[in-house]
């Protein structure tokens, strides 16, 4: 498969939402944090070897197979960045998986500020987004999201030692800490959500700009998932990251699952997307892809059992700018 990185435009288990979101802080305590067919439609071969059809052969399917196909990023490790001018990530590395095995063998990337994943897929400048992107209702009413690969927590980046107590959003008003947020995310509407008060909040537009700032002294802690805070301070002396925890919203805890998305007309490409997820989630080869960028067990199985339209069709417990600017984590 034939990759290459740019910047500028361009029957599934059902598991309730009350279980999963135990098994992740039971977890989490534990751990810290194919050829087209003659006729209108493709038979496709997955890596399990068994063959799934009824993907129609046009469309965008037909159109990646022939012309390759762009996948949106917004450089947020360890989802979705650029190293060495090519893309890489848990995202980025899963789609090409999936998309090989639906016979797509020129992929792009196209690398984007956070807040213009939506927008700009929308606009036809990208055809995926592969950018670990949390499933909320707002969202869904924008683009069509695949079933989730991956269902995490939240967690604070904070000075070693954790001189605030930081454990949860209630206690970063009790506290006073200054909260740095990605504009846009769902960490910023859990904040607003919780009832920090907005001095408290200071919006970043990208991943390297909010960790600066922490590093400066600009802030006192970073909220991201735990997956993210985890990878950032690998590499930041001086800091650590800290329990992952649920965010809990006017009495409604905050599941955290990621998925790829698709605009709404391209619905035979999603579904075909997802079957070959789904096989690969029942078959266990998620994990071996994406374990590299920090990914465990404990992410990768809280998502197997979990489907778009749990989280999609699932009250929302806050108006969030996520839903306004559209923008993914």
């Amino acid at each position: 498969m034939s990759t290459n990185a740019r910047t500028g435009h361009h029957p599934r288990r059902r598991r309730a939402l009350g279980s999963l979101v135990a098994i992740i802080a039971l977890a989490t305590l534990g751990l810290a944090a194919c050829g087209g067919d003659d006729d209108d439609t493709a038979s496709t071969t997955t890596g399990g070897g068994s063959e799934t059809s009824g993907a129609p052969a046009g469309g965008l399917l037909g159109e990646a197979r022939e012309n390759g196909i762009t996948i949106g990023i917004a450089n947020e490790r360890p989802y979705g960045y650029e190293e060495g001018g090519e893309a890489t990530g848990e995202a980025p590395e899963l789609a090409k998986e999936i998309l090989s095995r639906l016979e797509i063998d020129q992929v792009d990337f196209e690398v984007v500020e956070f807040g213009a994943l939506i927008n700009g897929l929308n606009a036809s400048r990208f055809d995926v987004i592969a950018a670990g992107m949390f499933i909320n209702p707002e969202r869904a009413e924008q683009v069509l999201f695949a079933d989730p690969d991956y269902c995490g927590t939240t967690a604070f980046a904070v000075a070693d030692g954790n001189p605030l107590g930081l454990t949860d959003f209630e206690s970063v008003t009790t506290s006073g800490a200054r909260l740095g947020v990605l504009a846009g995310a769902v960490e910023e509407g859990y904040a607003t959500g919780s009832g920090i008060p907005a001095a408290q909040i200071s919006p970043f537009q990208t991943t390297p700009d909010v960790f600066d700032a922490l590093a400066a002294g600009r802030i006192d802690a970073v909220a991201l998932t735990a997956v993210t805070v985890r990878e950032q301070v690998a590499d930041l002396e001086g800091f650590e990251a800290t329990e992952g925890f649920v965010p809990v919203v006017n009495g409604e805890e905050q599941l955290g699952c990621g998925a790829f998305a698709f605009r709404y007309e391209n619905e035979d490409f999603r579904d075909a997307f997802n079957e070959v997820l789904n096989e690969m989630q029942a078959n266990d080869e998620v994990l071996p892809i994406i374990e590299p960028f920090g990914f465990t067990s404990v992410e990768v199985d809280a998502a197997e059992d979990v489907t778009v339209e749990d989280l999609a069709e699932a009250s929302p417990a806050t108006t969030t700018t996520a839903a306004s600017t559209s923008t993914s984590g």
